[in-house]
């Protein structure tokens, strides 16, 4: 494939934090019936720091969590491949890259959408294995076994990103596999200088590493810091065998014998049984319109639906003369859409192999008007309910996403993960991948909050074969005339919903460029803890005593969301200036 447009080189990594300007929030309603004038901080404002975390193409772009692993999609596509390569080679690439959020021992999804052939969502996500059971993790008396499914070898479910990347790279892509995992392969043989984040994560996590672990992420019996170069012999010598081996790897191969041989010490917990029989789940996306534009999610167990569900309230409510006036009505609106999405997600939300999750209600317009109607009563009477004073704990949200969307709409939007930050902390000895910790992600006993503060039902209980529900919500959006217009997803627990809510709404609702709709600071609200999260700029505008009836809370919304829309013949992508990752292309 011969291209006009030049390769363009890697931009520095640079960090945040400098000073910010003065911004409108919230500046007029969905139906534009009232002006609302409130103003903060813009979290990332000056034109350089945009400039890093913004890129306009004709071609093609990829947004992602790392500079490199966006530089190894765009040396893929160099090559005569296609957003599916593009997608695989970033996706081995960051788990080499970004080893405390994501990895080949973790699970993800993504919805893809190619005009010319179809649409699919892949859920390639974590399954219990078959002794993963709700009772393995309780007491006698039925109490949690504390920390039993956030740490350690019992808190890893089988994972799944190495089958769902290899099965839509062969469906899907154009070239060799060595081709599309050369990139991740150098990047583990080679080295590459340990950035902050990572640093951090592994110095915060260094007590709770096994030996196999701490050799890989220390130097001289210390945790490797800043700066310093990180290579990962034993990870580059199992991406080698992914290649020769391709799928089979993952069935019985060496890989999967040092898996064995590692839980042969934890009661088999996980067998070789196991990863024959993990299936890859193809379905079609969960389709919806709402907000002028055909939205294309993944269906549960991801949070799609909940996002769905957010926009379609909130549009509902815009039509309802009852709330009050300006800046206090529209944030009414957005929390109250955002409480009633999170309270179905923790009622309803499960496996649906394993529970009914009924999603054709939960996106239809009378779902939104019924549930309009009661916090409209709310709302007109006052009875607002005494909230509660909990403590959210402060996390390190971990999880990467890409985004990717070529000229003629080919289209891919993934989100991938260990879930907590390096997971399980527990290293494979041999193979240089680290064990997820999304045993965490189920319910492990009806009302206990998990890592993100998240409770859970009974249809999201630990079972054999089971995956946990998911905050997890790739999505594409097609514009009136069913071209794509905008791929979008987000890391960051439970508040990745509403990440990709808060940056639809500036852009496709209040029309702020797409750098700003990513960058503006947002609102969070996940039904339990019963409090709003907002993001510290907006304290000294929208003080406490502004929104009486929540408890208010002022903290930095960890979420990174990366983005890609059309506008016009450009393409525009952008990187969250929360994180190191940037946008390339062509």
């Amino acid at each position: 494939m011969n291209f006009r447009f030049p390769f363009l080189i890697l931009f520095l990594v640079v960090f945040l934090f400098n000073s910010c300007e003065t911004i409108p929030f919230l500046k007029e309603s969905f139906s534009e019936k009232e002006e609302v004038s409130l103003h903060i901080p813009q979290i990332e404002g000056s034109a350089e720091k945009r400039s890093r975390y913004e890129f306009s193409g004709k071609e093609i772009i990829i947004s992602s969590d790392h500079p490199l692993a966006s530089q190894a999609g765009m040396e893929v596509w160099k090559q005569g491949g296609n957003v599916v390569d593009v997608f695989a080679a970033a996706s081995f690439a960051i788990s080499v890259l970004r080893p405390h959020s994501t990895g080949l021992f973790g699970g993800g999804f993504a919805v893809i959408h190619l005009p010319q052939k179809g649409k699919w969502a892949y859920d390639f996500r974590e399954r219990s294995p078959k002794k993963g059971t709700s009772s393995f993790y309780l007491n006698p008396d039925g109490s949690v076994i504390a920390g039993k499914t956030l740490k350690g070898a019992y808190s890893a479910g089988v994972p799944g990103t190495v089958q769902g990347i290899l099965a839509i790279q062969k469906q899907h892509g154009k070239l060799p596999l060595n081709v599309v995992i050369a990139p991740a392969i150098r990047y583990a043989k080679n080295g590459f200088s340990v950035y902050g984040d990572l640093a951090n994560a592994i110095s915060k996590t260094w007590p709770d590493m096994n030996l196999a672990m701490k050799k890989v992420f220390g130097i001289d019996n210390r945790a490797i810091r800043e700066g310093e170069l990180l290579q990962q012999e034993d990870l580059a010598k199992t991406l080698e065998r992914i290649v020769e081996n391709s799928e089979k790897e993952f069935l019985d191969g060496e890989t999967i014998q040092l898996v064995s041989q590692y839980y042969s010490e934890y009661e088999n917990f996980i067998t070789s049984d196991d990863f024959k029989n993990y299936q890859v789940k193809v379905s079609d996306p969960l389709v919806s319109s709402t907000w002028g534009h055909t939205i294309l999610t993944m269906p549960p167990p991801s949070s799609g639906v909940h996002l769905v569900t957010m926009m379609n309230l909130y549009s509902e409510m815009q039509k309802r003369n009852t709330f009050p006036k300006g800046n206090v009505g529209e944030i009414i609106r957005i929390t109250e859409a955002m409480r009633v999405a999170y309270r179905d997600r923790a009622e309803l939300g499960g496996d649906p192999g394993f529970t009914t999750v009924p999603v054709s209600k939960l996106v239809s317009a009378s779902y939104a008007k019924e549930e309009t109607n009661e916090i409209e009563k709310k709302v007109v009477s006052g009875s607002w309910p005494e909230s509660k004073e909990e403590k959210q704990k402060q996390e390190s949200y971990n999880t990467t996403h890409i985004s990717i969307m070529d000229k003629d709409g080919n289209a891919v939007s993934t989100t991938q993960s260990v879930n907590g930050i390096f997971g399980a902390v527990q290293m494979v000895p041999g193979t240089g991948l680290v064990l997820n910790n999304t045993m965490d992600d189920f319910a492990v006993a009806p009302g206990v909050p998990n890592l993100y503060g998240l409770v859970g039902s009974k249809a999201n209980a630990i079972e054999p074969g089971k995956t946990p529900l998911s905050s997890m919500s790739p999505t594409i959006l097609l514009d009136g005339t069913g071209k794509t217009k905008m791929v979008i997803g987000a890391p960051g627990g439970s508040q990745i919903p509403t990440s990709i809510f808060n940056t639809l709404y500036r852009y496709l609702v209040q029309k702020e460029s797409l750098y700003e709709s990513v960058s503006y600071p947002r609102i969070h609200h996940q039904f339990q803890p019963d409090r709003i999260f907002l993001d510290p700029e907006i304290k000294d505008s929208f003080p406490q005593t502004e929104l009486p009836f929540y408890q208010v809370q002022y903290i930095r919304h960890r979420a990174k969301v990366f983005a890609i829309t059309r506008e016009g013949d450009r393409l525009i992508g952008v990187s969250d200036p929360k994180g190191e990752g940037v946008p390339l292309g062509f």
